[in-house]
């Protein structure tokens, strides 16, 4: 079908035009089939940039944790103490790659189709995972301060970065396909996805390093428990709605030579510039409204 410039659409003409010219028509078609897709790593970035964006993980481990692990040594290597899962949280700031990632083409695309032209990063974390027999995370949605019924439109989306090999030995993610059609979270009792006899199945999201998974936060979701040597690494960058709040307060947070040395885009995908919280002092900038809101009526803005 021909895009045209259709003034009923105005705020999703740019948006859609950018998930063809990207060419990611079926990863929207599978999301809203099955509520997760993967995108394949030579879509997303060279190789190298996987390696720094690898590479700058392991140096915020390092510097918060003070335990070193080489990347040339990931398959073998593990973590310090008896936790299973490191997670770093507000990477933005640590070093430029993470800024590169929020601001991918592939990413902001699709976070921009999924949650609007107002859409929010909430945070950026790394997730460093090692053996262990049981799971980090059983079945849960990201939406969970939604009550039911949940919308059929998403108000947060995950979009993980895998920089290993994602299997189920390896710790992958585990995703029960069509459940953001469930319009509920799991009930206690079918939190356990595990065994012959679990209420839900869950299936095993399998991709090399470098792909995207990316999920709405109404998607049932959990880990698998990783069985193999070694350590799982993958970003994290979650987004919600404009209307939302997010995890950092990237206002008072965000140095201001991180701000310098990125566009306007980046600082609205941050909040910056929101219109929330509005300041009574000095009333509302229409410029403001209308690049947040639209005309006011338009779901996609």
């Amino acid at each position: 079908m021909k895009l045209d410039n259709w003034e009923s659409t105005a705020d999703l003409n740019p948006i859609y035009a950018d998930i063809r010219a990207n060419d990611l028509e079926q990863c929207v078609a599978e999301l809203d089939a099955f509520g997760f897709t993967v995108i394949p790593p030579e879509k997303i970035a060279p190789a190298a940039f996987h390696d720094r964006l690898r590479q700058a993980i392991l140096d915020v481990h390092e510097r918060r944790t003070g335990h070193r692990v080489k990347a040339a040594e990931l398959g073998a290597a593990s973590l310090e103490g008896d936790r299973p899962l490191a997670i770093h949280w507000s990477l933005l700031g640590e070093d430029p790659v993470f800024e590169e990632a929020v601001m991918n083409p592939i990413v902001y695309t699709m976070a921009r189709y999924l949650c609007g032209k107002s859409v929010l990063l909430s945070d950026a974390i790394a997730l460093i995972k090692r053996r262990d027999p049981t799971p980090t995370h059983m079945l849960h949605i990201d939406q969970a301060g939604t009550p039911p019924p949940l919308p059929p439109y998403q108000q947060v989306i995950n979009i993980t970065w895998a920089l290993t090999d994602y299997t189920q030995a390896n710790g992958a993610l585990a995703m029960v396909p069509g459940s953001h059609r469930y319009g509920r979270m799991p009930m206690p009792y079918e939190e356990d996805f595990l065994g012959n006899d679990a209420p839900v199945r869950a299936v095993p999201v399998e991709c090399p390093a470098g792909s995207l998974i990316i999920w709405g936060g109404t998607t049932w979701h959990a880990s698998f428990p990783r069985s193999a040597d070694g350590l799982r690494i993958t970003l994290i960058m979650a987004f919600c709605r404009g209307y939302m709040m997010q995890v950092r307060d990237f206002r008072r947070e965000t140095p201001q030579e991180v701000l310098d040395r990125n566009d306007e885009a980046f600082a609205q995908l941050l909040g910056v510039n929101s219109l929330y919280p509005i300041d009574a002092n000095a009333g509302t900038d229409p410029d403001k409204v209308a690049a947040f809101t639209g005309s006011g009526r338009n779901p996609w803005a």
